[in-house]
């Protein structure tokens, strides 16, 4: 019998750099470079792949296993571990920090990692307004991070969930547009926003909701914008006819997004068990703690493109005690 359960684990993440996650090429449209959108809403969002590919390789950086060596053999734990995942090492006793939770691939040895990671979505949107800087959500929107009863559409209204806009005013724009207030008030929908773990106060009482219709409206049209130039090494200068677009979503959105943690008991690796360091069961919060060494770096060494050009940096908000104690 295993010791531990599966966990699912539900995180929150604010980006504290405008995000660019591309699409994978570039298009004919407003911009050159757009993000990775969800194709049936057309919201932006991050693929798990998005997610883990980073985790990895900082788990790798927080564990020494990014490159190291044993002897006179070398090994790549970050990554896909060269051709064929030779540079993977696959060690089950002890068990690698990062080739067991995100899994490996090296001839007969490959396994499935005991961590699967979803996509992050799109929980709080910033959006300027006459009032300051507010943070739009839908009802859609709010279906996943836990939250335990239906929230009401307010259709071509705006519904206040924070305390600062309880009293506010009939009317608010949320960048170019202009919405009245919901009659569908409902002072439990602000204290299931109170609710949610690690939500900084200040997007707690400056929430608004919207319909799910609108939320994608508003969120596509008020993603940063920027226009920079390729540079020609040789001379330091602007290349001619080197100009491009990119989009990316705003410093201050809030993500959402899954990881489910597996326990190791099952799993054999050439006939052998996974065991930890001190020789115990490989479970599920073994696995949460080696993920989150490296979800802890995303605050400082960003995930998606354009980290050259000031993007990509990303808090997550409800680590582990023992990821969020040692920053």
């Amino acid at each position: 019998m295993c010791a531990s359960n599966s966990e699912t684990k539900h995180y929150l993440a604010i980006a504290t750099d405008p995000l660019h996650i591309g699409a994978g090429s570039a298009r004919l449209a407003r911009v050159d470079l757009p993000i990775a959108r969800e194709p049936g809403t057309n919201l932006p969002k991050v693929p798990g792949p998005g997610v883990s590919g980073p985790a990895r390789a900082y788990t790798a950086l927080a564990t020494g296993r990014y490159r190291w060596k044993e002897g006179k053999d070398e090994y790549l734990c970050a990554g896909s571990g060269g051709p064929g995942g030779e540079k993977h090492c696959g060690r089950p006793d002890p068990a690698c920090p990062v080739c067991i939770p995100y899994g490996f691939s090296k001839g007969t040895g490959s396994m499935q990692g005991l961590a699967q990671f979803f996509d992050a979505h799109i929980l709080f949107f910033p959006v300027a307004s006459m009032s300051g800087p507010l943070w739009v959500t839908s009802p859609s929107a709010l279906s996943g991070p836990g939250l335990d009863r239906e929230f009401p559409d307010p259709e071509e209204c705006f519904l206040p969930l924070g305390a600062q806009l309880k009293n506010g005013g009939q009317r608010l724009n949320l960048g170019w547009l202009m919405l009245p207030k919901s009659d569908k008030e409902d002072n439990n929908v602000g204290k299931q926003i109170d609710t949610i773990t690690g939500l900084p106060k200040t997007i707690k009482t400056k929430s608004v909701l919207v319909s799910d219709k609108l939320f994608s409206w508003i969120v596509n049209n008020n993603l940063e914008v920027r226009t920079s130039v390729s540079i020609d090494p040789a001379t330091g200068a602007a290349e001619d006819k080197a100009l491009f677009t990119y989009e990316a979503l705003p410093r201050g959105t809030v993500l959402r997004f899954d990881v489910q943690y597996n326990p190791g008991c099952t799993y054999r690796i050439n006939k052998k068990e996974l065991k930890t360091e001190d020789g115990g069961e490989v479970g599920s919060s073994w696995v949460k703690v080696q993920v989150e060494k490296g979800l802890k770096l995303f605050a400082s060494l960003g995930i998606g493109g354009m980290n050259t050009r000031g993007m990509g940096r990303l808090k997550v908000l409800n680590l582990g005690e023992e990821a969020a104690g040692n920053e």
